[in-house]
């Protein structure tokens, strides 16, 4: 059953979110009607992937589909593994800050199977730098598991997803917003963000994230998100 408390958050949309969420939601149900979907929202650092990924799950509910929200965030690996390749080292940060393994193993799989097979949204507290409690959870056979983070486009979970969705905004953007939320430098070719913003350049150079999205939506505007490259739905 759809949660009706999803409904009333869209109370808050400008009218070019409204069209945007419930456009791209009804090409993704026409493209798979049924069963269990996966949903990725791609895209660089700050460039609303979180905030995209939330908005979906509402326009899915105002669709009357059950949607499942997890972020990639929640699979981190501990500190001392992140890290194993220099605290500052672009290629660790790409190679070594997430599980995919795991999250792939206890909620991209199971989830997929359907049936009674239980899945987990979350699985490290990254603020705490340890793994989380198991909370499995289930639902019914026609479903949509909603993944925001970044290179979710790399080899290892290429192909697993129904849609994805890949999100572009303005460096100047993206660096207030970090600026305003992580008291980041604002400047996004600043040496602070080395790390983050090379691995991205390889990401992209590598594996052309945003040629191969399903959707690719500017957020430069977050009040006036568009659609700025054509589906292949």
């Amino acid at each position: 059953m759809v949660d009706s408390a999803l409904l009333m958050r869209a109370a808050s949309w400008t009218p070019e979110q409204k069209e945007l969420y419930t456009r791209l939601t009804e090409l993704m149900v026409r493209r798979t009607p049924r069963g269990r979907r996966l949903v990725a929202v791609d895209g660089r650092d700050a460039a609303g992937k979180t905030h995209f990924a939330d908005a979906l799950q509402v326009a899915f509910a105002r669709a009357g589909v059950e949607a499942f929200r997890a972020s990639v965030d929640d699979f981190h690996r501990p500190q001392a593994f992140r890290y194993r390749q220099g605290r500052h080292s672009p290629k660790g940060y790409y190679e070594d800050a997430f599980d995919i393994e795991l999250l792939d193993r206890v909620l991209l799989q199971p989830f997929r199977m359907g049936g009674s097979t239980g899945f987990m949204t979350r699985a490290f507290d990254l603020h705490r730098d340890a793994g989380v409690e198991m909370e499995w959870q289930t639902t019914g056979p026609d479903a949509v598991l909603i993944v925001d983070g970044v290179f979710l486009q790399r080899p290892a979970l290429a192909g697993k997803w129904h849609a994805v969705v890949f999100l572009e905004a303005d460096d100047r953007v993206r660096g207030e917003r970090m600026r305003a939320r992580d008291g980041a430098h604002p400047d996004v070719g600043h040496a602070s963000h080395t790390r983050y913003r090379e691995a991205h350049d390889r990401y992209e150079r590598e594996h052309s994230p945003r040629t191969n999205a399903t959707f690719v939506v500017d957020t430069t505007d977050w009040r006036k998100p568009f659609q700025s490259f054509a589906d292949s739905c």
